[in-house]
């Protein structure tokens, strides 16, 4: 269960499974069970694929068949039946328990145990997502009441499980744990007071679709049952420079049974970790993480670098026994933004001179403008103006409880062009981190919002500041999350990673900008397309221009293609769901291409810039992207 060696085990599969469909054989005979072959589908499915509804084998069978030959779900669906048979290879071997990389089985099974409307599960690990341990078999027979857990494919015309995506998740009713699932007890609602237990914390998570985050940090108390380590048995990244964090497992007694997986959580204060030795974490001490969940793939963890450790045996930051100041796990959102006094009391907990680690979402108004009007705007004959802004805001307008939003910029991190677009009375959502400055003049504590900050909304009717409906010279322009790759996070640009499968680019920082500071380096892959996306961003109806800079590294050949990935439930799908427009032929020069599309319906997309793999027209090499931008005709 530990990532990092699923990372190791995946990419040694990888690398096998993108060669060619001979490499990875069906097994011999392949037994076809009954309808399969039809596109129509069947008759008697039940169940929605979830842990608490799973499919039986004829709505799996029928979920395949709506993707097509080749195709394979975004999401894992549960699927549950009684072992059919167990497939062997040619030499009547079963397949492929034991053997080494693989470890893994593959069998048929149905409601009933019979032939009729059987699903192939294929190349499947055992309970736990753990390989198989015995080469004969006999730890699954035929008859056996079994739950997987995997991705849907259509190979040719069989519907099965994609290979290496699945595992056993019950075994006649028994789960990784050895007892059965009724008999894990969850605990607590997730709050300070009342923390979930491990097994809470599992089933808050599995509720989330694959790759999807919570809306809100959780606490989640247990005792450490180990800690992890890479395939070289380092300790799991204390003290590593940009990183800090550490990774483990907690459950409620210490064992095994029940674990929930800790993953990227920083140290006491949401500060990072010090210690190279990981002493300062042990197996068997109790601690409360305040963090927030994800489903990474099949796993139920805390979202990496949204967690922080909120007690470690019964002492907090403070170190006094446990009373300090609210965690800053709730950062709010776009839709939901923490108020002023929410921010206040955040910054009021932080140390003289301190910024959170966490970006902040926090709604005002307003109160005044610190930056002179003719200071503000394009440069010109008449000297160097400021492309952002400072001023105050509070809940109700009022100069009593602000916060000071030092160097603001405008909607997407853009710069402002001119006075109006910032008016006092306005009512504005800022996305930043928080900090406590202290003016050494004066020796003055001012409670502020840190340079790097941007708008993402703005009741402003002004040219160029309205968000989200009104007009402003003919477009609008819509919320895009670190437009110009200015703030990054864990080596990726913040508001550029979509949960889903659109995001398949290594990227990287590069100080080669269009504007400001950065942008990002979308590394190319010669014997594959990749894709630089954003995040998920739900649209009205209406036409669209996406827009961005981008540059070739090299003076080989180079493209790129822009277009938007369709999200339906967290998933794209992978024959209808992407659409893209011209392929732009791009060179070592900044180059902005430009994207025109029209939604019918309120839709909910990722923007996406192609980097194509190698041709006769683009050498599939990396390319820089900047200043990208989303605006509503």
């Amino acid at each position: 269960m530990k990532k990092i060696l699923y990372s190791v085990m995946a990419l040694a599969i990888a690398a096998m499974t993108f060669t060619a469909c001979e490499d990875v054989p069906q097994p011999y005979p392949t037994p076809v069970p009954d309808n399969n072959g039809s596109s129509t589908e069947v008759e008697g499915a039940t169940g929605d694929g979830s842990l608490e509804n799973p499919f039986n084998s004829i709505a799996a069978i029928n979920e395949a068949k709506k993707l097509g030959s080749g195709g394979v779900s975004e999401q894992y669906y549960y699927i549950k039946g009684k072992v059919v048979s167990i497939a062997t290879d040619k030499n009547d071997n079963v397949l492929n328990f034991n053997q080494g990389t693989y470890g893994n089985a593959s069998f048929y099974i149905s409601d009933d145990g019979t032939s009729t409307n059987q699903f192939y599960c294929y190349r499947v690990l055992y309970l736990g997502n753990k390989k198989w341990t015995s080469g004969s078999g006999d730890i699954l027979k035929v008859g056996d009441e079994v739950v997987v857990c995997a991705r849907i494919t259509m190979y040719n015309t069989t519907p099965e499980t994609q290979q290496n995506e699945g595992y056993l998740y019950s075994l006649n009713g028994k789960t990784d744990g050895g007892g059965s699932e009724e008999t894990d007890v969850a605990t607590g609602d997730g709050t300070l007071e009342n923390p979930f237990n491990s097994v809470a914390a599992t089933n808050e998570a599995k509720k989330l679709s694959s790759g999807a985050v919570s809306d809100k940090a959780y606490y989640i108390k247990g005792k450490v049952v180990s800690i992890a380590t890479d395939k070289n048995g380092n300790v799991l990244n204390f003290d590593q420079g940009t990183f800090g964090n550490a990774t483990f497992y907690i459950s409620d007694d210490g064992t095994e049974s029940g674990q929930f997986y800790c993953y990227r959580v920083l140290y006491l204060g949401n500060k990072k970790w010090t210690s190279g030795a990981g002493d300062i974490l042990k197996v068997g001490d109790e601690v409360i993480v305040c963090a927030k969940l994800t489903m990474y793939n099949t796993t139920p963890e805390t979202q990496q670098n949204e967690g922080y450790l909120y007690s470690l045996n019964g002492k907090t930051e403070a170190d006094d026994g446990g009373n300090t100041p609210q965690p800053s796990g709730d950062v709010g959102s776009i839709d939901a933004p923490k108020t002023v006094a929410d921010a206040l009391a955040a910054i009021n907990a932080l140390e003289e001179g301190a910024t959170t680690d966490a970006y902040y979402y926090v709604k005002g108004k307003v109160v005044s403008i610190a930056t002179k009007v003719e200071d503000i705007g394009p440069n010109s004959s008449s000297g160097k103006k400021y492309k952002d802004i400072n001023y105050y805001i509070s809940d109700d307008g009022s100069e009593s409880n602000t916060v000071y939003v030092y160097r603001g910029k405008n909607l997407n991190n853009s710069d402002f062009t001119s006075a109006d677009q910032l008016k006092v009375n306005d009512e504005v959502v800022v996305y930043g981190k928080l900090q406590k400055y202290k003016n050494t003049n004066t020796n003055e504590i001012v409670p502020e919002m840190a340079q790097g900050n941007y708008l993402v909304k703005t009741s402003n009717t002004s040219e160029g500041g309205e968000q989200g409906g009104g007009e402003q010279g003919g477009t609008t322009v819509t919320s895009l999350t670190n437009g110009d790759f200015e703030t990054w996070a864990d080596g990726l640009p913040t508001g550029w990673k979509s949960t889903s499968s659109a995001s398949s680019a290594t990227l990287t920082q590069s100080t080669d900008a269009h504007g400001g500071s950065y942008s990002v380096n979308v590394n190319g892959k010669e014997s594959g397309n990749v894709r630089l996306a954003t995040q998920e961003i739900t649209l009205a109806a209406g036409s669209y221009n996406f827009s961005f800079w981008v540059k070739a590294t090299t003076t080989d050949k180079a493209q790129v293609r822009p277009g938007y990935a369709i999200v339906v439930n967290g998933s794209i799908n992978s024959s209808s769901g992407y659409k893209y427009g011209n392929y732009a032929d791009i060179s070592t020069s900044w180059t902005q291409v430009s994207y025109d599309f029209t939604l019918d319906s309120e839709t909910t997309v990722c923007l996406l810039v192609m980097n194509p793999k190698k041709s006769d027209y683009s050498s599939g090499k990396d390319v820089l992207v900047d200043d990208a931008m989303l605006t509503k005709k």
